[in-house]
């Protein structure tokens, strides 16, 4: 899966990016003392549509727990395909964030 992110001008949302990368790049049980940390890998064990289905859900509940300034707005994809091989494709998502509104 590939993920790109850009955030220009607004430092705190630049820090929240960077925490979201983090989040994303870790696996899911692989850092001692918060083994709840990262995203599981088996939420991309399914077809493309069905795993970015479930990286959105997965990433929002982490959201959620570990970075609770921010949630995710919109999490899109796009499936792209090998032509010679159909069986093997990648996947690319783009990931909308903004502040939690705490009331």
């Amino acid at each position: 899966m590939e993920i790109e992110s850009s955030i220009i001008g607004n430092e705190d949302m630049e820090e929240y990016n960077e925490q979201l990368q983090c989040l994303i790049a870790s696996t899911e049980g692989t850092l001692p003392g918060s083994r709840g940390f990262g995203i599981s890998p088996d939420v991309l064990d399914s077809s493309p549509g069905e795993a970015l289905n479930r990286f959105a859900m997965s990433l929002q509940e982490k959201v959620e727990q570990f970075i609770p300034d921010i949630e995710i707005l919109d999490v899109s994809g796009q499936v792209n395909t090998i032509e010679d091989s159909p069986d093997n494709s990648s996947l690319s998502a783009k990931i909308s964030i903004g502040r939690r509104n705490e009331e």
